[in-house]
């Protein structure tokens, strides 16, 4: 993992050309399994390689504000607490301290959210739409593996509806098109996305229901070399160009 772990800084580093080169790295924990609109993946010989998204678009232009080079880290979940314990990374954005222990929090300095995030369930088109938790009684649950859903926790744990897990965003929706689901539960901004530009989505449509709302931040490690201060001003200016909103159109 480690000679992995090397190939891939130095193949974002060469990716990045001689202009830019010379500038001191912003290192950035990146989860692997993201799709559209969130993250692009492309397997390299050297690992999984973040190459478009929303996540790339943000850190690309929180690096420029903060005169670095940005490095994309991608790792499997379960590898990230050891990436921050090994000083390997710098920042780590689209992260909510909701998700995390408390121990976890502790080791980063958190500055303002710079954006909010939304969950809804999504039913049938036809279909009248789930109000409560009350119409999601007796049915089962489509989530994305190892998210955690607070709001539905009491309902599944009582054995009042059934969860059943997809490894991303479309393998979701696609499953609640087998029948294999009667809802889904995923950010508006995902379905969004994938409904225009996957006509099979048609077939599926947000319910008014809110699952969860939540801040969304770039952590700083507390060993970074990029102050809190800087990532604070940094992420400022770019909210207030309208450069986050921007980004956001793209995948609308």
């Amino acid at each position: 993992m480690h000679t992995i772990l090397k190939a891939t800084l130095v193949l974002a580093a060469c990716a990045c050309g001689p202009a830019t080169y010379a500038q001191d790295p912003v290192r950035f924990l990146v989860v692997d399994g993201r799709s559209l609109p969130m993250g692009l993946m492309r397997n390299t010989p050297h690992g999984p390689e973040l190459v478009d998204g929303l996540i790339k678009d943000w850190q690309d232009a929180l690096a420029q504000e903060l005169g670095r080079r940005p490095v994309h880290l991608v790792l499997p979940r379960k590898r990230q607490d050891w990436a921050v314990e090994g000083h390997k990374v710098d920042l780590r954005c689209f992260v909510s301290p909701e998700w995390l222990t408390q121990d976890i929090i502790a080791e980063y300095d958190w500055p303002a959210p710079f954006m909010e995030v939304e969950e809804r369930v999504i039913g049938p088109a036809g279909a009248p739409p789930a109000q409560s938790l009350h119409d999601l009684e007796g049915k089962t649950i489509g989530g994305v593996h190892g998210y955690t859903y607070r709001k539905l926790d009491a309902l599944f744990a009582s054995g009042k509806a059934k969860r059943e897990d997809a490894p991303g965003e479309t393998a979701l929706l696609l499953k609640q098109q087998a029948g294999r689901t009667d809802y889904s539960v995923m950010r508006m901004l995902d379905f969004q996305y994938l409904r225009r530009s996957d006509p099979r989505m048609a077939a599926l449509a947000i319910s008014p229901f809110v699952v969860s709302r939540f801040p969304m931040y770039c952590a700083r490690t507390k060993y970074s070399a990029v102050t809190l201060q800087e990532l604070s001003a940094a992420q400022e200016r770019l909210q207030q160009s309208g450069a986050l909103e921007k980004m956001l159109q793209k995948y609308r």
